[in-house]
């Protein structure tokens, strides 16, 4: 870390003017004739980028519908995702974005059986993440292979290598990440429509219908004629590198214990897909023959947890499951640990693993796809199919919109199948003010404070319906009445039928047209409310600014806005849009981001009065001379100042930030770590 001079604000036009704010001592600020940010700098704490991923199966079909989620690097929790994005008939995912300057990578999870999920990609200097999952070789592009190791298991997980039991590894006869080095042509098989019923059949993360579990379906593969065997390799789901052995026994003597088993070939030793978190190199369709087998033969399979090692050895100790239940540790039906389906249209036969302990508490999501792969014979009649439940190939889709029902957000609605936020379902941006613009205050950009979360409801072909914007009053140190509107970028009036849920006074200086949109723009314009008074329901002033007065939580906003016509994909990218205070119930006293423009109410003649130089003619808007901003976007929650005590005085960061123009210090105002705050002058109540 660069060692800093000692700063603090750059404010001769930052000391305090206004008689209005009076609830504490104020800072002296230094003069200083530096410019606080290079021309051209607008306080962004995101930047916009493009993805264009493409998804394939292994010889090239594209697949289409499904629902993609992009998540930062440090967490892919449910609700974290950055963006969802369906894909197009072709296979590809296109879509723009806001994330935040710092994040360099992006974790990108199809979540569908046969395609590697929580792919790590790196963000290029073009500004965009252009990869295919999938396909030949299991993935191509920004694709980055320098992932963290696979999940550990506790050692008491393991189970006692069994001295009876002989395993078969020659680890010469794989590659040095696990993927067999002799392998058969790749099967000329639909491998979309096998996709697409395998995860209609076993959805990812939604646990496996009974019927699948049942007692009387088989789980091991019975030979009736003498026949070759071969297993293809479809999906890994797992955090874990897990391996996968076969064995055998006589058909109708199952074996009791794990020492009934004499021996247990490897097939696969590190059954992860490439670009996955397995660490691993298989591909989907990869095919290996396991052998000549008589009638008569029975053939069971185990799965490894996680036993697959760096030095390409196999733990033999791991935790075992087999697809005989009799030697899983649970109790009664949970025993159970593979699916058994007979796929009769293409001639094979399905198994698919659950690689956790299936007991309450140990964290399954028994969705028993974890490992998946289909055996086939020659001659093909040589499995037995007696009782074996069949792939489900009736594909639910009750709208009609190409989106089945169980991975469809809106399943009767045709117009809508799934949902994005901005900044993400379980984040909300923060939007902070100054409210005495165009005079220049004490910077402590907490005259109004207004969190937001923004739902976009999207079609099958990413086409955006409507629009729901959430706001939260957290702050308001002012004694001005102020209120807080969105101008929706690049949206005419026109293209919105409706808009509900707007706070708005009795006899307020706010003017609605009929549809809920505000009066007199000629693009679209939203206001959240015309007075947070209304909102935290008192007429003090100074609210949850200052740490010796008791909080008050504010009334939240959600407007629903629906349009007439749907919007392209390329909309959501505009969010947060171009927010704006309304300060002291002026309706022409607008405050904006940097360089966003003014409304058509705004009151223009403020511009270059006081400390402003805004410029209509070079597209300057919201500025000090010394390029500093009225109002400052926050991806993220933000703990804003305390009252009268500068935003620099408190993110000792924000200046050196500020001065690169972005470059340094992009984490000013989410790093904990010592020198990056003053917590005296933060609130936190």
């Amino acid at each position: 870390m660069k060692k800093l001079l000692p700063i603090l604000p750059v404010l001769a036009l930052f000391a305090v003017t206004s008689c209005k704010k009076q609830a504490g001592p104020e800072e002296t600020l230094p003069n200083n004739t530096e410019k606080a940010a290079p021309d051209g700098f607008a306080y962004n704490t995101t930047r916009q980028i493009k993805v264009n991923v493409r998804l394939l199966t292994r010889t090239n079909q594209p697949v289409a519908k499904v629902l993609v989620s992009i998540y930062g690097m440090e967490t892919q929790a449910k609700g974290t995702a950055l963006t969802t994005v369906m894909s197009d008939e072709d296979g590809y995912v296109r879509t723009t974005l806001n994330v935040p300057t710092a994040m360099k990578e992006v974790v990108i999870d199809p979540a569908y059986v046969g395609l590697a999920r929580f792919v790590q990609a790196y963000i290029g200097g073009d500004q965009s993440v252009s990869a295919i999952i999938g396909g030949p070789t299991g993935y191509s592009g920004n694709i980055s292979l320098q992932k963290t190791a696979a999940t550990d298991v506790p050692l008491k997980s393991a189970s006692p290598l069994t001295a009876a039991t002989q395993y078969v590894y020659d680890k010469t006869k794989f590659d040095n990440l696990g993927r067999p080095l002799v392998r058969e042509a790749v099967d000329n098989i639909d491998f979309a429509s096998l996709m697409e019923q395998i995860n209609h059949t076993l959805p990812e993360s939604k646990v496996a219908q009974e019927k699948y579990l049942a007692t009387e379906a088989p789980t091991d593969l019975t030979i009736t004629k003498t026949a070759d065997v071969w297993i293809t390799f479809i999906h890994e789901g797992a955090d874990y590198r897990n391996s996968l052995g076969y064995y055998t026994y006589p058909t109708g003597q199952k074996p009791r214990t794990e020492a009934d088993i004499s021996t247990v070939h490897l097939v696969l030793p590190n059954a992860s897909l490439a670009g996955a978190r397995g660490e691993g190199s298989m591909v989907q369709g990869d095919k290996v023959k396991i052998g000549r087998f008589a009638p008569g033969t029975s053939i069971g399979f185990v799965l490894l947890q996680n036993a697959y090692r760096n030095d390409g050895s196999v733990d033999f100790n791991a935790q075992k499951f087999y697809t005989n239940e009799e030697l899983n540790p649970e109790n009664g039906k949970l025993k159970r640990h593979n699916v058994l389906l007979n796929n009769s249209g293409q001639k094979t036969f399905i198994v698919g693993f659950e690689d956790i302990n299936r007991t309450a508490g140990q964290g399954s999501d028994q969705d028993f796809n974890d490992l998946m792969f289909y055996a086939q014979s020659n001659p093909v009649e040589a499995i037995s199919p007696e009782d074996i439940p069949f792939l489900d190939d009736k594909i639910e889709d009750t709208d009609g919109d190409g989106i089945p029902d169980e991975s469809d957000a809106y399943p009767n609605d045709p117009e809508r199948a799934y949902n994005r936020y901005y900044p993400s379902e379980s984040v909300w941006g923060t939007l902070a003010f100054e409210d005495q613009w165009p005079i220049v205050a004490d910077y402590d950009m907490n005259d109004l404070v207004v969190s937001y979360r923004y739902k976009f409801a999207i079609s099958a072909s990413n086409k955006v319906k409507d629009l729901t914007a959430e706001y939260k009053p957290l702050a308001a140190g002012a004694s001005f009445q102020n209120g807080f509107g969105v101008a929706l970028t690049g949206l005419a009036p026109s293209q919105v039928a409706a808009v509900t849920g707007s706070s708005i006074s009795a006899g307020s200086y706010i003017q609605l047209d009929a549809n809920g949109l505000e009066k007199g723009h000629n693009e679209a314009v939203i206001i959240a409310f015309d007075n947070y008074r209304n909102l935290f329901g008192t007429n003090a002033t100074m609210v949850n600014t200052q740490t010796a007065s008791q909080k008050i939580t504010g009334s939240p906003v959600t407007l629903n806005i629906l349009f007439s016509t749907p919007q392209s994909d390329e909309f959501t990218a505009s969010a947060p849009f171009n927010p704006f205070m309304i300060s002291k119930l002026e309706r022409g006293r607008e405050v904006h981001l940097v360089n966003y423009k003014p409304t058509a109410l705004a009151n223009t003649a403020l511009f270059g009065k006081e400390g402003d130089t805004s410029n209509p003619a070079t597209g300057r808007f919201y500025m000090t001379a010394d390029n500093r901003p009225f109002a400052i976007d926050i991806y993220g929650s933000f703990l804003y100042p305390v009252e009268t005590r500068s935003i620099s005085s408190a993110y000792l960061n924000f200046d050196a930030w500020a001065r690169s123009g972005g470059a340094s210090f992009a984490d000013w105002h989410y790093n904990t770590a010592a020198g990056y705050r003053n917590h005296a002058n933060i609130y936190t109540k």
